[in-house]
Parts: structure tokens; sequence; C-alpha cells
């Protein structure tokens, strides 16, 4: 909603003192104010009677919490008090119910995640960064319409259209029907969306500009984090799998008969003794996902398999193969091509993983200063 010019004065925190003001939704006159602690008295009393224009209008009641976003709510018993401000951006007011929706994921999961206090903490630190978000997004959005620039309607649509499709299989009537139960119209929709790919795109076009990372910076940055680069010994490693049986029924008193699986594996070992190739009988025989690569698992570290296999499997040397390993699914064999001891990765081998971190940070820091920017630039009060 964007505040007119007479707004920009309506909410005012003094003191220590949690005011309000009540504006009409029609444009007309400021109501009234008074602490919020006397706001049952005032809306039976002066508004509703000595304020005619009161009950016979809507309007929306804003009120103005000097800790709204340290988790301070309005008084729920008062149907008429809608929303609270959060913060006016260039005259554009913040609710805090924006604020409430933007964060609302991100609450779902601290509360999953945390409990008491520590909970209470974060959820204040998530209000604070959401309306943060909210504000930031304002300023490119008048960015935006600042520098002339306009988003095509068939941009919008296509976008909305594009929902419809993945989302919603293309069910435009399910589509309309999830806005109504949460209460948007498709115009309220189009709008937000709207917004959404203004800030996108107004994002992406300060990042057009080329950046490029230095050689230099890239060896300073290897050389202050080697510890990143530190990997422990890793085998190149080859598996063969053999599921668990059922064993066949045996009579009362009779010998439990041995797993035929059991005995696959067996006959496998066996051919492998004899020099058939691993990779051969693994991808013949194998149960394991990787049978089809040949049992390969590529370059491990140590703990990356269960105990049992992973001891096994750094106890072999490069060329080895191991006797069978049977553990409560099945029974393996592994297979060690070959290994490489401790090291650190040379910055040859990491030199483009390097350049594309500080890419990414110095990406962050172009957006940061041109956001910096728009805020020593505008009017922003928090309340």
């Amino acid at each position: 909603m964007r505040a007119e010019s007479g707004l920009r004065r309506f909410a005012r925190a003094g003191d220590d003192r949690r005011v309000f003001w009540a504006v009409s939704f029609d444009g007309g006159a400021l109501l009234g104010r008074g602490g919020l602690d006397n706001l049952p008295g005032m809306m039976a009393s002066s508004w509703s009677v000595s304020r005619g224009v009161f009950l016979g209008k809507k309007f929306l009641c804003f009120a103005v919490l000097a800790g709204v976003l340290a988790g301070v709510r309005p008084v729920a018993a008062q149907p008429e008090l809608l929303d609270g401000v959060a913060a006016i951006v260039n005259g554009y007011v913040i609710t805090y119910s924006e604020v409430r929706e933007f964060v609302q994921p991100a609450l779902l999961q601290l509360r999953r995640d945390y409990s008491g206090e520590e909970l209470r903490e974060r959820v204040r630190a998530a209000q604070l960064d959401a309306l943060q978000s909210l504000i930031d997004r304002r300023l490119i959005i008048d960015e935006y319409h600042t520098k002339g620039y306009r988003l095509p309607d068939n941009i919008v649509d296509t976008q909305i259209d594009e929902i419809i499709a993945t989302e919603f299989n293309n069910d435009r009537v399910a589509f309309i029907k999830t806005l109504q139960a949460e209460n948007i119209t498709l115009s309220q929709y189009r709008d937000r969306l709207r917004e959404r790919l203004i800030v996108q795109a107004m994002r992406n076009h300060k990042l057009q500009q080329q950046i490029v990372i230095s050689p230099y910076r890239i060896e300073k940055y290897y050389q202050e984090h080697l510890d990143d680069f530190k990997v422990g010994d890793q085998i190149k490693l080859r598996m063969i799998f053999i599921r668990r049986g059922a064993p066949p029924a045996a009579g009362e008193g009779e010998p439990v008969a041995p797993d035929p699986q059991r005995r696959l594996a067996e006959e496998i070992l066996t051919k492998l003794r004899e020099g058939d190739s691993f990779e051969s009988l693994a991808r013949l025989y194998s149960q394991g996902r990787e049978a089809q690569q040949g049992g390969d698992w590529g370059w491990i570290g140590r703990n990356v398999l269960a105990q049992p296999l992973d001891q096994a499997a750094f106890a072999l040397q490069p060329g080895q193969h191991s006797d069978i390993i049977e553990t409560r699914d099945g029974y393996y064999i592994l297979f060690v091509e070959a290994f490489k001891p401790a090291h650190t990765k040379p910055l040859a081998e990491v030199r483009a993983e390097i350049e594309q971190t500080l890419l990414q940070q110095e990406r962050a820091r172009v957006q940061e200063e041109w956001v910096k920017n728009l805020r020593e630039r505008a009017y922003i009060r928090l309340f």
C-alpha cells in the first residue's frame, strides 16, 4: 500500500509509549490516536460516539509498536486492530503482516529445531532479517521505477502459465482455487509476481558487469585456506555385493542348510583367485547399485563405508581383493585399484573451485554495495 503525503507522520512512537493511529481505507481523515492500553475504551467511547465516521467505514488500524519485531502482538481481542507498521520506506508502508508472511517458512523450521528462549531469540533474528529483506526489495523496486524501466505484461503472463503447468498440471481452476484458499486474488498474485521478477531482473542487471579474479587473489586464498584442501587417505574401490538369501527350510533336528547366496559368493571368489576380471564379475553377478559400472565406487576416503567394510578395504594393497565379508544384509568382496595417501590438493587442482568461490563473494559484495547505496539515498523509518 502506498502511503499518501499525509501518512508520513501518521505513526510516531513517543518516549516508551506504544502509539497507534487509525486511517480510513478510502483515504479519509486521520481518526485519532491513543495508547494501546486504552484501546478498548477508546474504541467503545471516543471513536464510536464522538467520531461518527468510525462505525460506517471499513478502516485499517495500524498498531505502531516500539517492539513490534520482538514478538509483541496487536491486541487480539479487538478485530478492528488489523495490522501494524514495521517500517516506512520512501513513503511506502511495510506492515507487520508482510513481515510475518515473509518469515513464515523459516518459522516453521525454527519451531521444529528449537524451543524456549533460544527459539524466541532466533525468531526475533529471523523477523529482523525478513524486515531488512522487505526494505531492500522495496528500495530495488523504487530504483526500477526511478530508472524508467518497464516489465512487459507478457513476461508476467508467461511466468504464471509456467507455474500453472509445472505446479498445477495445467489446471488453471486448481490454481485459482489455491489462490482463493489463501485469500489472494489473481490481481494481487500478479502484482507480487511482478515485483519478484523486477527484483530478480534488477539484481541480475547489476551482475552483468564483468568481474575478474586475479591470479594473485586465487593464490592468496589458497594459502590462507590450506586446511580446506587437505584430504585423508583415499582408495579407488570396486565392490561385488550378493544379497543374503532365505535359507532352505530344515526339518526338526536337522542342521540349517547353508545360504545358497553364500555359495554364489564363494564361487565368485574362486573365479577371482583363478584370475578372472573383478570388473567383469561385478557386472555379471553383483546386486549392488554400481553393478553396471563394474562395481566402481571411485575414490573414497575413510569412514565412508560401514566399519567392517572400511577396515577391510583400507587393509588391502592396490591390486588386491578381499575375502568374503559377511554382514546382516549380504556378502561383499572388495577390490582396491589404487591408493592415495593423505595430502593437500595442489593449487592447479583447485584453482577453478577457488575462482568460483571468489566470484560468488565478489558478486555478493557488489550487490550489498549497491543496496547500501540505495539505503543511504532513501527515507527509511523503523518502528
